[in-house]
């Protein structure tokens, strides 16, 4: 049983009164005027880590922090002149000092206990530090939720009115948090019905593990809609039996509009690699048909020019002939033209096979005939500074060409390797004196020059001139 001083059992000697304190499950303590502890239950061992026999007698301002013990004798004054009751929780922020020096919270509530002419205060102390952890985590819980973007609703599942609302919510939502408090998930879901809800709420009750996922549109308080996605689970049962849902919404706007996006590239590729196919199948076409049918044609043409070389006299024999071999030239350049076309029409506008492709056909009227294009290798990944050299000399060697070599067939060949190498090669008279000495061939030398590569221009055997421009892949590093 409590202590008891002399002082106050002098005053009474009620045992059952005393019993009663020690029953009490707070720390109790007795406090004469002058500060003196005249009375301690059993509680306050547990609480101060004194015995009740070490309290009575202390003056209670030793139970707090040395740098509190004037504040609290001015409080402790200040209270017995107008002694009142002060119920535990009142707000103010009291710490006590353990028996091994320690500090800690507590609450306190008073009350006055007269007894005869002097006024006690009776005090009731509880340890909260407990509470205050859990609080102070709680608060940190609460602050994570509120951080996120997400929205956290939680709603009683009988009346589908919101209990709990984070700021994520209030931000999504548009409403403040005490008008969602009024509110129900069926006032945010515009395609969402009471019993679709209560049926949901049914089958997340019965399975506590279940969690439903939904899609659909959030009304915000301006009327906006927002695409979100909800999942939803049951939480633990309250004390009273009552159930909640949480329900999560994040919202999927920008999600969505990046599967929109992604979902037009991937259409955009397919129809990119659609154009691809059909433009390696063209590429193909015009290579069959230069590499077998225009050779076959060429052949034939030459066996016929033969044939009429041996016809001595029937003139009308000779005319047929003729007539053969000039329709199978006619059919080699229209042949021609339609290579050109499918290769020309494969090429993206701008890319540098079209460029090189226009340069060629701009000679056509020129030469009176349709040069023959070549392309090897990755021609689009030419550096740009390589690809304004190579147009240059490309145009400036068919230029001459034009101008001085009488040919009636030309072959251009553009190679991409580790080095690029432009090839110019026609049948005509060979490069006149004056042509070799001309600033033409000096530019394209030196624009080789500059690229670390090398220039030539050679004659072939049986007639006519190659011209070989051949430079790194890579310019040099200045």
């Amino acid at each position: 049983m409590g202590l008891v001083s002399e002082r106050l059992r002098a005053r009474g000697d009620d045992d059952l009164a005393w019993a009663l304190l020690d029953a009490v499950p707070d720390a109790t303590l007795i406090v004469a005027a002058d500060g003196e502890i005249v009375f301690a239950n059993v509680g306050v061992e547990a609480v101060f880590g004194h015995p009740a026999a070490e309290l009575v007698g202390m003056v209670v301002d030793e139970l707090v922090p040395e740098s509190s013990r004037g504040v609290h004798r001015a409080h402790r004054v200040r209270y017995l002149a107008e002694p009142s009751v002060r119920p535990m929780g009142s707000g103010i922020d009291l710490r006590a000092r353990h028996r091994d020096g320690s500090e800690f919270p507590v609450e306190v509530s008073l009350s006055p206990l007269r007894l005869g002419d002097e006024v006690y205060a009776v005090a009731a102390v509880r340890d909260i530090s407990g509470r205050l952890s859990v609080e102070d985590q709680l608060r940190r819980v609460l602050g994570t939720l509120d951080a996120s973007d997400d929205g956290v609703f939680m709603f009683d599942a009988s009346t589908l009115r919101f209990t709990f609302v984070n700021d994520g919510a209030v931000r999504m939502s548009g409403y403040s948090c005490e008008e969602l408090l009024a509110m129900s998930p069926l006032h945010l879901d515009p395609d969402a019905t009471d019993a679709e809800y209560r049926a949901l709420v049914r089958s997340l009750l019965a399975d506590p593990a279940a969690t439903a996922v939904r899609e659909g549109v959030l009304i915000r308080k301006a009327g906006v809609e927002v695409a979100v996605e909800s999942s939803l689970h049951s939480a633990p049962a309250g004390r009273d039996a009552s159930r909640w849902i949480v329900m999560l919404t994040r919202d999927v706007t920008a999600r969505r509009s990046a599967e929109a996006e992604l979902a037009r590239s991937q259409e955009a590729l397919r129809r990119a690699e659609a154009v691809l196919a059909i433009a390696d199948d063209r590429e193909r076409i015009a290579r069959d048909l230069h590499d077998t049918v225009i050779q076959q044609l060429y052949g034939e043409a030459l066996n016929l020019q033969a044939a009429v070389a041996t016809v001595e006299d029937p003139r009308r024999t000779r005319e047929r002939l003729d007539a053969a071999v000039d329709g199978i030239d006619s059919a080699i350049k229209e042949l021609r033209m339609t290579v050109f076309r499918l290769q020309g029409g494969s090429v993206a506008p701008g890319g540098l096979r079209g460029r090189l492709l226009n340069i060629v056909t701009d000679v056509n009227t020129a030469l009176g005939f349709e040069p023959r294009l070549q392309f090897d290798g990755l021609i689009e990944t030419i550096d740009d500074e390589i690809a304004e050299h190579l147009t240059a000399v490309l145009r400036e060697a068919l230029s001459n060409v034009v101008r001085h070599a009488d040919a009636d067939r030309v072959r251009v060949a553009v190679e991409v390797g580790d080095h690029i190498t432009l090839a110019v090669a026609d049948n005509g008279a060979g490069v006149p004196s004056e042509v070799l000495g001309g600033n033409g061939l000096t530019n394209m030398a030196s624009r080789a020059r500059d690229l670390g590569g090398r220039f030539d221009v050679t004659p072939q055997p049986g007639g006519g001139t190659l011209l070989v421009w051949r430079v790194p892949s890579h310019p040099p590093t200045p």
